[in-house]
This record gives structure tokens, C-alpha cells and sequence, in this order.
């Protein structure tokens, strides 16, 4: 890993009130911050109107020389590995194939814009084919006061 590669996710390090994208509709809060002597970026979720709250460690594998995001839900039923992300095109994005719960071959894309220093959109989404797509979820962040 090169300290520039290190710091491609820093346009996401703030605090943050996520809105469903297209809404004001409040999805959650988010705290993202520099973790483990700048190796890692960390995000601390609380969703708005429950009482679910995640965690997501973000750091450049080693092993493969892409960036990775673990995230670990409350309850500790919902972890799940977002693989072989890539800062291009002013986004970071995660994409690879995986199982669906149901053991079949999904496709998944789990994008991060980095639309201007105050907002960032978060787009999740899956294809059984890789060619139509289902929206997961769509967030726009935008950086508290």
C-alpha cells in the first residue's frame, strides 16, 4: 500500500446525516474517522427511528492490493465483506461476485461518490446476471455544520 493509495477514502472522513437520495427522508447518522495510525478509516452508523447501529473497518488488503470494507451490525447477525475496492472515476467502488443468501451467484456494487467536499452518495446494489440491477440502498450524505 503507497500513502496516496492510503488516502483515497479520506473524502468520506467527517460527520454525516445520510438521507434516502432524492428524499429528506433521514436514514441514519454516521461518524467516519482515521483509524489505526491512518491505516484504516472507520464508520460508526446509528440508523434514525431505531435502535440498529454498525461499525465498518475500511483498509487496503494486503493480500490483494485493494481497498475492503467489514462491516459488523448490531446483533452481530449482519457482517458482511464489501471486496476489491477502487477509487476511480471520483468514486470509491467495491464490485465482485459473492452468494446470495440463498447460495445462488450474485453480482454486487457498493459505490461511494465523491460528489463535492460536504456531500457523498452511497449506492448499494445486486444483479443475478450482472446486467439488471436492484438497488439496495441510496444514501446522500451530507457533512454536519
Amino acid at each position: 500500500m503507497n500513502i496516496a493509495q492510503a488516502r483515497e477514502f479520506d473524502f468520506w472522513i467527517g460527520e454525516w446525516d445520510a438521507n434516502v437520495t432524492g428524499s429528506e427522508k433521514l436514514a441514519g447518522h454516521s461518524k467516519i474517522e482515521i483509524a489505526s495510525g491512518g491505516c484504516m478509516i472507520l464508520e460508526n452508523w446509528t440508523s434514525a427511528g431505531q435502535p440498529f447501529t454498525g461499525k465498518s473497518m475500511n483498509f487496503v488488503d494486503p493480500a490483494t492490493g485493494k481497498w475492503k470494507q467489514v462491516w459488523v451490525g448490531s446483533g452481530g447477525l449482519n457482517v458482511t465483506e464489501f471486496l476489491n475496492g477502487e477509487y476511480r472515476d471520483g468514486a470509491m467502488r467495491f464490485e465482485y461476485e459473492t452468494l446470495s443468501p440463498a447460495g445462488k451467484k450474485q453480482f454486487v456494487k457498493f459505490h461511494f461518490y465523491n460528489i463535492s467536499k460536504n456531500e457523498v452518495r452511497q449506492l448499494h446494489q445486486t444483479s443475478e446476471d450482472g446486467s439488471v440491477w436492484v438497488t439496495t440502498y441510496d444514501f446522500t450524505y451530507k457533512r454536519k455544520a
